[in-house]
């Protein structure tokens, strides 16, 4: 039934397209449609989670613009962006220290800003973030520090054993 839907994609997508372009004139966004032939995949696949957490901020910036040049509500759409962390906390099935003070503080940051209505001087709050978790939550330098060379390696080896050519001598 996988193999189905996803053969069934593009026609569908293309169905989409003309649908938005023809009956209600708008083209800007029929063009979208088309992205559900890659997104179709993560779908479908075996681990869809983990594929949507790592393609989340690219599916929530294609649909602020979706939602921006589309229908014009680049105010509200911003929200979308709120979803990309929502999703790694639910693949992750678990709020680490440093997540939930980012959790708090941008909660309070939306609170406070619908609320009042102002946006501008209040941003100065997510500040908070970096200062709370440097001070109570920092990382674990031990840990850095013992991987810190590794990467090098075996960037190194990889290159080492997979594009270089050993030098042939020549015959006298």
């Amino acid at each position: 039934m996988k193999r189905r839907i996803l053969a069934a994609i593009p026609m569908i997508s293309l169905m989409l397209f003309l649908i938005s372009g023809l009956f209600y004139e708008n083209w800007k966004i029929g063009w979208s449609f088309f992205l559900l032939i890659p997104f179709s995949w993560i779908l479908l696949s075996s681990r869809p989670f983990r594929r949507l957490n790592d393609l989340m901020p690219m599916i929530s910036l294609i649909v602020f613009f979706w939602l921006g040049f589309g229908f014009g509500l680049w105010h509200p759409a911003w929200v979308v962006f709120l979803i990309v962390p929502l999703v790694n906390m639910i693949t992750e099935k678990r709020i680490r220290p440093r997540k939930f003070v980012t959790i708090v503080i941008v909660t309070l940051y939306v609170a406070v800003g619908v609320s009042t209505k102002s946006w501008h001087p209040e941003w100065v709050m997510l500040l908070l973030i970096p200062i709370i978790n440097t001070i109570f939550f920092p990382y674990d330098i031990k840990k850095i520090a013992s991987h810190r060379g590794t990467w090098k390696k075996d960037l190194d080896k990889f290159f080492n054993d997979k594009f270089v050519v050993e030098e042939e001598k020549d015959r006298d």
